[in-house]
């Protein structure tokens, strides 16, 4: 057993080491991380003219959608371009079939290839969530200059009357508390978990399709399909007795075998300041951690048979 883990952990580190060196990852990670880190400009053109009136409500709704957006959509092109180069590159260079010679099973290759890709997804992930915090807090110091320029704060300056300073204190806090709010956490959480399994999705289509381009393809319309479940599940039920019979045993058939991804996006919720119990987040962590099981274990199985 520490045999085979430590194999899984070299594999794994020698998998990230690759993915670091690949040109388009890395250009595709310092295009998020510049792209998320300028948010807070892109919010001013978005939502011209609230710096003038020092409400920056907009504004700071607009970097938490944009950056968990742009985390999302750069991280699942990170996940699927990584993992579907993995088995067709190792067996374009032949190095599979040197590895495999070792004293290395299958399921030590394929799991740590895999552990790799989440490890570089981790820091990605972590990477774009550090410029997203930088813009976050930004747009923090930008509303509280502007609020302070209102209220004619300065320093050593008169102070405010009883009124005016509790009218500054109240702007002041409700910017802190949108800039520093601990729900996002719960947001980025649940946005890696999504990543991960789709990059078992890839996984486990790149153990029997015979070309990256299929793995890319295929996965991305898994991904689409699983943004679009909740709102075809949402149609029809609303439906109610006009729903067939077959349209029902689709709809279970489909549930049953793409994760609703659209779930893992809570931003929404966020924005609206609806809260997200913890114990919903922690239901679709349960969640994403038995799919992955699943897809590993028919990737391990799939992988197993596979002639090489």
């Amino acid at each position: 057993m520490n045999s085979s883990l430590s194999r899984i952990i070299i594999i794994a580190r020698n998998t990230l080491t690759e993915a670091i060196r690949r040109k388009v990852l890395s250009v595709l990670l310092i295009f998020a991380v510049v792209l998320v880190g300028s948010s807070v400009n892109i919010s001013q053109l978005a939502t011209p003219g609230l710096d003038s009136a020092g409400l920056f409500d907009e504004q700071i709704k607009f970097v938490k959608d944009f950056g968990c957006g742009a985390i999302g959509f750069f991280g699942a092109a990170i996940a699927i371009l990584s993992v579907a180069q993995l088995i067709p590159e190792e067996l374009e260079k032949r190095t599979v079939y040197t590895i495999l010679a070792k004293p290395v099973r299958r399921s030590d290759f394929l799991f740590g290839k895999f552990f790799g890709v989440i490890l570089l997804l981790g820091l990605c992930v972590s990477l774009m969530s550090l410029a997203f915090a930088g813009a976050l807090y930004w747009q923090q110091v930008r509303g509280i200059a502007v609020t302070d320029s209102i209220y004619n704060v300065t320093p050593g300056g008169p102070p405010l009357s009883p009124d005016a300073q509790n009218a500054y204190d109240h702007e002041v806090a409700r910017i802190v508390s949108q800039v520093q709010d601990p729900q996002l956490i719960k947001a980025i959480a649940l946005l890696f978990a999504k990543l991960v399994m789709t990059a078992a999705i890839a996984l486990l289509i790149s153990t029997f399709a015979t070309s990256s381009i299929f793995t890319i393809i295929t996965t991305l319309m898994v991904y689409l399909i699983g943004h679009l479940e909740g709102v075809a599940r949402d149609v029809w039920l609303a439906r109610g007795a006009e729903t067939t019979l077959w349209e029902s045993g689709l709809l279970s058939f489909i549930s049953l075998l793409i994760p609703d991804m659209n779930s893992f996006t809570i931003v929404d919720e966020i924005l609206a300041g609806n809260p997200v119990p913890l114990f919903h987040t922690v239901n679709l962590l349960g969640y994403a951690g038995v799919y992955l099981i699943v897809l590993l274990a028919l990737s391990e199985l799939m992988f197993r048979q596979r002639e090489l």
